[in-house]
């Protein structure tokens, strides 16, 4: 599996809280079945700023240690939905996943999305990059209308879910939307949206058995490695929009 959605970077956000404990969540990972991981730290103006040579530095310092351990690393960032994403790639602020065309991109925890958030999508399509908006579940509007999901992915974004959300870690709702999506063969990739240790990694096989109530195990298979790896390998990911 390849994890495509993580916080194991010390001193970058709000995840890993230090070099030890990073070291720590890449032995969890190897363990659960990954032998990939993408390493994600929020970018938030005001909140967290650390930009491509800073988190590029901080994975330098992780690779002796995962390669030890067998887990290859790679760069990215969820960067927060703003007017600015194209600008903040383009000054070297962010990075896209593995310098890829794909944007994992967070939209806003609230009970609306900000007003223009289709139309940040649009431009961001329009400058040739594909957006994967991380946790689609866990966002109210969609939680309560489906439909909203349905007009995302129909303008070109991808959907990455959490893991943790078919066990209620987020709530029931988030579990209840999620097999909706999951059932509308709506999400296209899997990650831990890891912060600390000994949270997600060691509940993946709990993790797995739920999703197996919803996927087979081609398709569990096709949500965490197979769609990854063309993400990383900057190879297309086809959406039946027809379908929705």
């Amino acid at each position: 599996m390849i994890d495509l959605h993580t916080h194991i970077l010390s001193d970058t956000d709000d995840g890993s809280g230090s070099f030890e404990e990073s070291v720590a969540l890449l032995y969890e990972a190897k363990k659960a079945g990954f032998s990939g991981v993408v390493c994600t730290p929020h970018y938030m103006q005001q909140f967290y700023e650390r930009d491509v040579n800073y988190i590029n530095n901080k994975i330098q310092e992780l690779s002796l240690d995962s390669k030890r351990i067998g887990i290859h690393l790679y760069q990215g960032n969820e960067i927060y939905i703003s007017n600015e994403v194209c600008k903040f790639i383009e000054n070297n602020k962010v990075t896209t996943i593995n310098n890829s065309r794909y944007v994992l991109l967070e939209l806003a925890l609230e009970e609306k999305p900000i007003k223009n958030t289709i139309e940040i999508i649009e431009d961001i399509i329009k400058k040739e990059y594909i957006p994967i908006i991380a946790y689609p579940e866990r966002y109210p509007y969609i939680q309560k209308n489906i439909e909203y999901a349905k007009e995302l992915l129909r303008k070109g974004a991808l959907f990455q879910a959490n893991y943790a959300s078919i066990d209620g870690y987020y709530g029931s709702q988030v579990k209840k939307t999620l097999i909706k999506l999951l059932k509308g063969k709506m999400i296209q990739l899997l990650g831990t949206d890891v912060h600390k240790k000994r949270t997600m990694y060691i509940n993946m096989p709990k993790y797995i058995k739920a999703l197996s109530k919803y996927l087979s195990e081609d398709e569990i298979h096709e949500l965490s490695y197979k769609n990854p790896i063309k993400v990383i390998h900057d190879e297309k990911i086809t959406v039946d929009t027809d379908k929705l």
